[in-house]
């Protein structure tokens, strides 16, 4: 543990203290997807985590009205457990206001337990757009934690273009290659092919480069919690169990389009 947050101070993640109360009141639900693009708003029942995606929909207090959200919340109750989820979602913004939402919550309330919620989004938006206010979080809560570890990555780039209606290959390739690579990280995870260590590095090391390398504005906020309870926070229920585990899309959408979505082929590799 001490080998890892040595690790993380260097690459200048200082962990921030967010009650856990104000945190949730920025939640505006819950539903199921794993590694896949988000491609409308109907919530259904999620597992250890779950994510929601709400296209085009103005929230109460919320500065700029264009763009989706990419919630990921994970909660953990279970001992010993590594439970992670993520989501890759690609939005497209041709109006003159740009508040797409990206935050990864990751709540930890049990023993030796290890905690993951990644969330990615991609946002292509007019180059003469007014009113640029894109929001990206990332927020770890400890509540009555023994020797837990909980990590939430907000990643977002915002990428202005001529004509935001059509989504640039280079982004339709990278958000394929992390919708893939996300689905495989996950189930090595559950398969317990990963230490929590090994999985922190693995998204600075494969994931994070790769949204380097396209333009636009980046933004990565990161949240690490080590300490059994942290200040401000209160007991959260677990996420309703899921029927069954989320499945790939043979052809996953965009969102905030406002002409017929793409039909891309998955890649099957980075």
């Amino acid at each position: 543990m001490e080998q890892l947050l040595t690790s993380l101070l260097k690459r200048g993640i200082i962990p921030y203290v967010v009650a856990a109360v104000v945190v949730l009141a920025g939640l505006s639900g819950a539903a199921a997807a794993t590694g896949t693009f988000s491609s409308d708003s109907t919530a259904t029942p999620a597992g250890s985590g779950s994510t929601t995606s709400s296209i085009g929909n103005q929230l109460a207090g919320y500065p700029a009205a264009g763009g989706a959200n990419n919630l990921v919340q994970v909660i953990n109750h279970s001992d010993d457990a590594f439970k992670m989820e993520g989501r890759v979602q690609v939005n497209r913004i041709p109006g003159p206001n740009v508040g797409p939402k990206n935050e990864a919550f990751a709540f930890s309330s049990c023993v030796n337990c290890k905690t993951l919620a990644v969330a990615l989004q991609i946002d292509v938006r007019s180059a003469d757009a007014r009113n640029v206010q894109p929001l990206n979080m990332g927020v770890g809560v400890n509540y009555r934690c023994k020797n837990c570890m909980t990590y939430a990555l907000g990643v977002q780039d915002v990428i202005p273009v001529a004509d935001p209606t059509q989504i640039p290959n280079d982004v339709r390739v990278t958000a394929h290659a992390m919708d893939a690579e996300l689905r495989d990280f996950r189930a090595a995870i559950a398969n317990g092919n990963y230490t929590f260590e090994a999985a922190i590095d693995h998204l600075y090391t494969v994931i994070i480069p790769e949204f380097e390398k396209l333009a636009g504005k980046l933004d990565i906020k990161r949240d690490l919690q080590t300490d059994p309870t942290t200040p401000g926070a209160s007991p959260m229920a677990s996420a309703p169990a899921s029927p069954e585990s989320p499945s790939a899309s043979a052809t996953p959408t965009v969102s905030g389009a406002p002409t017929e979505s793409p039909q891309p082929t998955p890649s099957n590799s980075p």
